[in-house]
């Protein structure tokens, strides 16, 4: 999906920071191609060849790897699927990325199997907090191990969910938050829309949204399996 970190792996109450965003960021855990028109001038004897794109230009990247670092940067994630000219770019350039983007204390997570890659914040004790975060809910992160499930569950790594299909799922959790069904439908079209706007979910025709494949890499293990855990037993609480 510039924004998920990942905290509290354990058994204990989960608590609305335990996934703090639905963008790849500072997760708990971390193919190749023929270069695409142009990028054959991207290799590492241009890299610092000084190509110019405008006048007074000072960059050294040619134009391919330039827009990759651009959209690493800018998030939440690079895709094959949607972007296939520049994902082989970053490929083609791989390792004079990495090396821009460490030079902004930028970590390159690159997913071959899943086609897709992301930016987080490298694991240095005293380097600055790059990655932007945002704040998911109870019903964010519930909604996000769900969809997560249906992703690895998946034989071709394509998942579509409806609205209401997502509210079928959540309505486990509705009685834990004590409000009325109003309440209820206000704080799912608000996770809903915060997925969308991370780009956890990709929106379709209707109200229906594919789920980002991302999501089979942003999150460790071991933390998914904890909260996953705590959650089930929330929902049978509130049964």
């Amino acid at each position: 999906m510039t924004e998920p970190s990942a905290t509290g792996a354990g058994p204990a109450r989960p608590r609305p920071t335990d996934l703090r965003s639905a963008r790849p960021g500072r997760p708990a855990g971390s193919g190749t191609t023929s270069a695409p028109s142009g990028a054959e001038n991207g290799a590492d004897g241009d890299a610092g060849a000084g190509v110019r794109l405008w006048p007074g230009d000072h960059g050294t990247l040619p134009a391919p790897a330039r827009l990759a670092l651009a959209r690493l940067v800018r998030g939440p994630y690079l895709a094959a699927e949607s972007d296939q000219d520049t994902w082989r770019a970053l490929l083609t350039n791989e390792d004079v990325v990495r090396e821009r983007l460490a030079d902004q204390y930028l970590d390159l997570v690159v997913d071959a199997d899943a086609q897709v890659a992301f930016v987080r914040d490298v694991p240095a004790q005293d380097a600055p907090q790059v990655v932007r975060e945002l704040t998911l809910t109870f019903l964010d992160t519930a909604l996000l191990l769900h969809l997560r499930a249906l992703l690895l569950d998946s034989a071709d790594a394509r998942v579509a969910i409806s609205r209401d299909e997502a509210a079928d799922h959540l309505g486990m959790y509705r009685r834990r938050g004590g409000g009325s069904p109003m309440d209820f439908t206000r704080q799912l079209d608000a996770t809903w829309a915060r997925l969308i706007e991370s780009g956890m979910l990709e929106p379709l025709s209707g109200d229906r949204c594919v789920v980002s494949p991302v999501l089979r890499t942003v999150f460790g293990a071991d933390q998914v399996a904890a909260l996953s855990a705590e959650y089930a037993r929330l929902a049978k609480e509130s049964a």
